[in-house]
């Protein structure tokens, strides 16, 4: 028993007139009572009493038009599903992050993801950089956001945004009152910062530009996210240089000041194994592109 021959009996069935459903599927009568009679011979059933007047439903015919409908539509919904599957609109999507890469500017291309493409499972993994290109070349992960610089053979890295450093200070220091700060001037504050394992982009990033300004930076605490980073520096405990993202968590308590002689960026790229990303995954990189252009435009 084929797909086609449950069309053409569901055909039959309906109009209970031969011609009319050889028509209908547009086949000429003769192959079509032939196609019939053929599914009757292999369930060794009559399907439709005939008569030189008309065609009528046996109980086994009626039977089977009940779970034909129901096979058809099945097989049209199995056909939808693989080719959305195909096309990234369902599925799992598993998207690694670095915690230095999280705030400000993931949940917005999450937002976007979740609106466009609801019927995706979406899987968040946060993980420390040193562990992300594994990851991504095992294949735990899809597709991964970190700070650079990244490096990893057998993936691609494109940039999604490269940003200026700013300061992000207690609230009750003195250099609030300055307008652009000097990032020489800072020799001797007290420094919170990511630990190296957690995003080594970033930290090499901060203290080489330290470095080229005259200084070491004092480095007085350690902490693996955005939160605890700003949440330390609002207590009082250091201060800290942020990629200008960072101020879209509006901590209170901490004030933001742009830096002068800091000729670094920071940069935020994507990376996924091979040259192309699977279905789901290019969706979520081209919103992730979006996201950052429609930032870029807005600042």
């Amino acid at each position: 028993m084929e797909f086609r021959q449950l069309q053409l009996f569901v055909a039959v069935a309906e109009e209970l007139h031969f011609g009319r459903a050889a028509a209908r599927v547009g086949m000429a009568q003769p192959p079509f009572s032939q196609q019939i009679r053929r599914l009757e011979g292999e369930l060794g059933v009559e399907l439709l009493a005939r008569t030189s007047r008309r065609v009528a439903l046996t109980p086994a015919g009626a039977r089977l038009l009940e779970e034909a409908r129901e096979l058809l539509a099945r097989r049209a919904d199995v056909v939808s599903n693989v080719q959305r599957a195909a096309q990234g609109m369902t599925g799992t999507l598993r998207v690694g992050f670095a915690a230095s890469s999280a705030f400000g500017v993931l949940p917005d291309i999450v937002l976007r993801f979740r609106a466009r493409f609801p019927e995706v499972k979406l899987e968040l993994d946060d993980r420390e950089a040193l562990n992300v290109g594994a990851a991504l070349i095992s294949g735990e992960l899809d597709l991964a956001i970190v700070r650079a610089p990244f490096r990893y053979e057998g993936l691609t890295v494109e940039r999604l945004l490269r940003e200026r450093f700013v300061l992000a200070l207690p609230a009750r220091h003195p250099r609030t009152r300055q307008r652009l700060v000097a990032l020489s001037s800072l020799a001797g504050e007290p420094f919170v910062l990511f630990p190296r394992r957690s995003a080594p982009g970033l930290h090499d990033t901060v203290t080489s530009m330290c470095l080229a300004a005259g200084f070491s930076p004092n480095i007085v605490q350690e902490a693996s996210s955005w939160p605890s980073v700003i949440g330390m520096v609002e207590a009082g405990l250091g201060l800290t240089l942020a990629p200008k993202s960072a101020q879209a968590l509006k901590p209170q308590g901490v004030v933001f000041r742009p830096l002068s002689g800091a000729p670094g960026y920071a940069e935020l790229v994507v990376a996924f194994p091979g040259q192309r990303p699977s279905p789901a995954a290019q969706h979520f990189r081209a919103l992730a592109h979006e996201a950052m252009s429609a930032r870029s435009d807005s600042s």
